[in-house]
């Protein structure tokens, strides 16, 4: 039933958009036949593969697999979404339309046969959806892997002056189930290894959904190296809770015992609501990691309360936590003494625009703190942009994040 829904609304998109768009391009073609003939087929061929991917699906992920299903449904995902803006336009013309008819009525010089749809809004819905088809395409092509490193300084109270240029490595959100390509998840690693980390850290969703995601990555993981370390927390996918298993199932506590194994294979020190002291000689510093908590309708499975409860706050606190959102409806309105919160969840919607001193993202509409540095009242909260990605196989503007920070005292 939910599948047969899902196709007639794409089929309504479908029809709105092509009787919107169809007299334009016949004009331009100059053949009534060929864009009908290619514009169907194509449409048909997609709700096969539809119904093809939804009845052969099976719990086991891409990674595992060695499918192309995540190819395939961004690839459906982008084109009916084009589809969808592009027929913004013909939806202001219908508008357009209505209100001439409306007058038309009133008017009995006004003619009805007035009442047609306007060439530029027409070309405007096809401009539309190819430049953001294109757009999304070159995405899927050259941003899912074009790793980039982020350079970040951070200052930080009565920190070590000893310490100064303590470099952390902080990635996010592998997804691994999404990552389908293990030679440039090698690269990725090699990428984190030449930077030659005091301590490397790891803020959550290294799945989609199920542990044996990250098998054909383990001996990638594992060769992931620092000084110091590395440590890791949860997030919200890696909990198993969207593919609506309850907590209380065995598959449930199988799933997720075996994904903290697998964390601990691999080298992470994996926090739940837990922390750690950094020593290096007589410097120390605090590591606070908490299981996941989102705004919202996200699971709330961090306890700071206990994270913090053995926490000496005389010395420097970084605390790791996988949503942004934590940072402004917790830690803010704590009074523990937090300097510095790690964070990724956002993605920064895997689309935006980032150049040097500007950077805009759709996310930041949902998320405050979606990419980068932010600073309140004396705290601090870094964002990665994550490595992986979700949903749609690409990136736009917002590339996979590396972020190299260097952690400095503040005079």
């Amino acid at each position: 039933m939910k599948l047969l829904v899902i196709l007639l609304f794409l089929f309504v998109i479908d029809i709105y958009f092509y009787l919107g768009t169809v007299s334009i391009v016949n004009k331009f073609l100059n053949n009534e036949i060929f864009y009908k003939f290619l514009y169907w087929f194509l449409s048909l061929l997609i709700y096969v593969i539809i119904v093809n991917v939804s009845i052969n699906y099976s719990q086991s992920t891409p990674s595992v697999r060695s499918t192309n299903n995540v190819i395939f449904t961004s690839l459906i995902g982008i084109l009916f979404i084009s589809k969808l803006i592009g027929s913004i336009p013909l939806l202001f013309d219908d508008i357009l339309r209505l209100f001439k008819v409306v007058i038309s009525l009133f008017n009995a010089n006004y003619s009805i046969h007035d009442v047609k749809r306007l060439d530029f809004l027409k070309k405007s819905a096809l401009l539309f959806s190819g430049v953001l088809f294109s757009t999304l395409l070159i995405g899927m092509k050259w941003g899912r892997y074009n790793f980039k490193k982020n350079y970040q300084n951070i200052f930080i109270e009565h920190w070590p002056v000893a310490l100064n240029n303590y470099k952390i490595i902080h990635i996010s959100d592998l997804h691994l189930g999404s990552f389908n390509n293990i030679d440039k998840f090698n690269e990725a690693i090699e990428m984190i290894n030449a930077e030659n980390a005091d301590l490397v850290v790891f803020t959550g969703d290294l799945v989609n959904n199920f542990y044996d995601e990250a098998i054909p990555y383990i001996d990638a993981l594992k060769r992931i190296k620092s000084k110091d370390g590395k440590i890791s927390i949860l997030g919200n996918h890696d909990y198993c809770d969207y593919v609506m298993l309850k907590r209380d199932s065995q598959e449930w506590k199988t799933n997720f015992k075996k994904l903290l194994e697998l964390e601990k294979e691999v080298g992470f020190d994996l926090l739940l609501n837990e922390s750690r002291v950094i020593s290096k000689g007589e410097n120390k510093f605090n590591i606070v990691g908490v299981e996941n908590w989102g705004a919202g309708n996200f699971n709330k499975d961090g306890d700071l309360a206990a994270a913090m409860s053995i926490v000496d706050d005389t010395l420097p606190t970084l605390l790791l936590s996988h949503d942004p959102s934590h940072w402004s409806e917790v830690v803010l309105k704590s009074d523990y003494k937090i300097d510095l919160q790690l964070s990724g969840h956002t993605h920064g919607m895997q689309f935006g625009i980032e150049i040097p001193g500007f950077k805009w993202s759709p996310v930041k509409f949902r998320y405050k703190e979606w990419a980068g540095l932010y600073e309140n009242e004396g705290k601090q909260i870094y964002v990665n942009r994550g490595l992986g990605h979700l949903g749609y196989a690409g990136r736009v503007g917002i590339m996979p994040d590396i972020s190299v920070l260097n952690i400095m005292s503040k005079i």
